[in-house]
């Protein structure tokens, strides 16, 4: 989900506070929100984004420090491991899936 030094950041459109989320990340350069279908993974806003070419979900990002880990990780990508922030939040059994 890169195109042009763009990366999109997928966003559950039916999770609680998607929309803060959601316009957090807009507003950063270089990160591209869609929004997508419920993941069957509902915990706090869901985010996921490609890591390593492989597609990676987040669930609970509502603190700061995990919305300025995402938007790392969106900048990032591929050269960067996980960050601390976020990996409790990986869901594991969703990777490489996206529900559109």
């Amino acid at each position: 989900m890169t195109h042009s030094g763009v990366v999109t950041v997928a966003v559950c459109r039916k999770c609680e506070q998607h929309a803060c989320l959601e316009r957090i990340l807009s507003d950063r350069d270089g990160v591209e929100v869609e929004r997508v279908r419920c993941q069957k993974i509902c915990n706090g806003p869901v985010a996921g984004l490609p890591v390593d070419g492989r597609m990676e979900w987040f669930e609970r990002v509502d603190s700061i420090k995990q919305i300025a880990a995402l938007v790392r990780l969106a900048h990032h990508g591929s050269h960067e491991r996980i960050p601390k922030p976020l990996r409790r939040h990986r869901v594991r059994s969703r990777a490489g899936k996206i529900r559109r």
